[in-house]
Formats: C-alpha cells, structure tokens, sequence
C-alpha cells in the first residue's frame, strides 16, 4: 500500500475550492496549483530519467512516488493523481506527436526526451506524411504498449490518501491526450526556422501541412477517448510556437486549424500558450472559445488579460518561473499578491506559474505561493 500523508478531507476541500473558482464562484480563498512536471519530480524522489523510460511499470511506480512527493511537500490544490500531468499515464512528454510522425526522439541519460531534426520540405514530403499511420506507429504504438503493460501490473500498486479507500493509478492509465496544437508539431516536423520562413514564402505550404496535421491530431485524439472510455470529449491543447506569429499571421494561417480542432470537441476547451500572448487573447476568448486558459506567461500585462479574459475565462498562470527558482520567498509572495490583486476580482483566477516551475526550484518558494493566496486571496 502506497500511503499519501493528506487527509481525504483536505482532497475533498481542494477539490470544491478549485470547482467553485471555475464556475467563478467566491471560494474561501484562491487556488493555488503550480505546474510541476516530470523534468523537476523525478529528480526530487531521488530517481533517474534513465530509469524512469526503462520499462512502463518501472514509469508508473514512479509517477505515484512523484505524486506522493509532491502531494506531501509542496502546498497544491492538486486534489488527485490520475490522468495525464497528475498521475498514471504513458508519459513521453512533448515529444510523442513529432515521434509519431517520422521524427527521431532522443532519451538522455539524465532529462525528459526531446525532439531531433525536422524532415517535411517538399510536396512529396507531404504525401508521405499524410500517409503515416499516426495512431499506431512510432511513441503513439509505445504509449499503447505502455498503457496496456501499465494495467496488467495495476494491483500492484494500491495508493490511498489518509482516511480514504484505496485505488490504482494504474487500473485505467492515461494516453497523452493532450497536443501541442498544429502549428507546434508543424515546427517539429519542419523545423522551427524552415517553418517561419515558408510563413512567408510558401504559406499554401504551411496550410497543406497544418491540415495534414490537425486531422491526425484529431484522429489520435477521437481514439484515446474511446480506448479510455472517456464520455466526456474536453479538449486540452497547446500551441506555444505560435505566440511568435502576428495576430494577422496567426488568424491567416494558424487559426482555421486550430478552430477545426477546438470545434471537433464540444467540451470543456483549455488552452495552453507560454509567453507574452497579448496579441491573441481576444482570439483565444471569441474564435476559438475556450474555457480555460492555462500557464498563461509570466510576460502577459494583467490589466490587460483581466480586461479581455476576466470573469469569462478561467485564468491560470503569471509568476515568473525564473524568480520562483531563483528568487526567495518574499519575492515570489510579492509576484503572487501582485497577481491576486489585479485578477482575482474577476472571479475565475487560479495562482500558477507562467509555465512549469524549473528543476531544482525550491519548496519555499513553491510553497510562497501558497502562502501569498492565504494573505491575500480570502474572498470570506
């Protein structure tokens, strides 16, 4: 039995606090939930990267010790550990798309995989990419392994938090059914620089491959759900290299696929882009009609996001990443009051990083946002 020192009543309190602030209701006080991934957990428990992608049951062992590490240090209204980022699932991180479509992924010894060169240039190119088994080829076929692997030794590893019953991360584990959006994956399998430039040299191009893409994302994505047997059909995505596109370039280009994509789902829409997004916002809030707009960068102006997004969109992100690694506590309580105090009036905001807190941050800091919410985050 894998024991998680919080109490089953403190689950339950984070997890009403989260749903009343995303029906932007007043909660006792905002939430709090920094993005902490992979790249810094497996290191806090003392493992190796190496060791984690050896082999799926050696990863789901793994992933509830994070959790379990991070539930019991950092103070988080993470309220549970299944599904992709939070718990059991076929972690490959950023890289399972472009290694599903003919890109090689390195494994280092002591990091997260990442993404070699880009290959599409030509039209032939494309008919080859569009004739790619994308669901069961390349990482796609290995998470479908791993998932299958990872339910076999499941009972292995009960996981109960303090007063409540006991449960399997393992039983039902998570694909990534997430995306890095068609334009990220596009700069994968092109390269980011050879993309940018047939932006503006060859955008027919671009729309030939960004459609290639996003019925492939699509089609990936309609086959988690049923191989989950998941009802609902919400759709978490991010496209991070776009933020680099003008408006008039994005809605060109970029948008019809991303609204193709958005729209196949008719459930919860979360979006995710780093840095400083200012320029899309209203497009995130009236083309594509998301819900949730999660990380948003630590570059963003507040005033403005509050004026465009506030009490319509729920809103995670701002603090800078860099000064929760490298900064102390009173600076990032600072960041966090600072934070609070332009959006939380909305209703709606969620304190997080703006996005994903470095290796080696430390718990002090993490925990200052914490801290900063209980100061200055009361609504009661």
């Amino acid at each position: 039995m894998i024991e998680i020192a919080v109490p089953v009543e403190e689950i339950a309190a984070r997890e009403e606090r989260v749903a009343k602030t995303k029906r932007f209701e007043e909660p006792d006080r905002v939430p709090v939930i920094p993005a902490i991934a992979h790249r810094y957990l497996i290191p806090a428990i003392g493992a190796s990267f190496r060791d984690y992608y050896r082999d799926p049951e050696t990863m789901l062992y793994y992933q509830i010790m994070a959790q379990k590490w991070l539930m019991e240090n950092v103070r988080t209204d993470a309220h549970g550990i299944t599904g992709a980022w939070v718990g059991a699932w076929t972690d490959f991180q950023n890289t399972f798309e472009a290694g599903s479509l003919g890109c090689e992924v390195v494994f280092p010894e002591d990091d997260i995989p990442w993404v070699g060169a880009g290959w599409v240039n030509t039209e032939d190119d494309l008919r080859r990419l569009e004739a790619m088994d994308f669901v069961h080829s390349g990482i796609n076929a290995k998470q479908i392994e791993y998932r299958r692997k990872m339910m076999e030794v499941a009972e292995k590893y009960p996981v109960r938090f303090q007063g409540g019953e006991v449960f399997y991360p393992g039983a039902n584990p998570a694909l990534t059914h997430t995306s890095d959006g068609p334009f990220g994956v596009a700069g994968d399998v092109m390269g980011q620089t050879e993309l940018f430039l047939a932006c503006h040299e060859r955008p027919d191009f671009v729309r030939e491959l960004l459609r290639i893409i996003t019925d492939k994302l699509i089609a990936y994505l309609d086959f988690c759900l049923e191989e989950e047997q998941i009802k609902t059909r919400d759709l978490a995505w991010t496209d991070d290299l776009a933020v680099n596109l003008s408006a008039a370039m994005y809605r060109d280009l970029v948008l019809p696929e991303e609204k193709r994509l958005r729209f196949h789902f008719d459930g919860w829409a979360m979006l995710h882009m780093c840095g400083k997004t200012d320029h899309l916002l209203e497009i995130f809030r009236d083309d594509l009609q998301i819900h949730e707009y999660q990380g948003f960068g630590w570059q963003v102006d507040l005033d403005h996001i509050g004026a465009v997004m506030g009490g319509r969109v729920v809103l995670l992100g701002n603090i800078n990443p860099v000064l929760v690694r490298n900064g102390t506590p009173e600076q990032v309580r600072e960041a966090t009051r600072h934070a609070i105090e332009k959006l939380a009036s909305y209703k709606g905001y969620i304190v997080q990083d703006g996005n994903n807190i470095p290796p080696g941050a430390p718990v002090e800091n993490i925990n200052a946002m914490t801290e900063a919410a209980e100061l200055y985050g009361r609504y009661q």
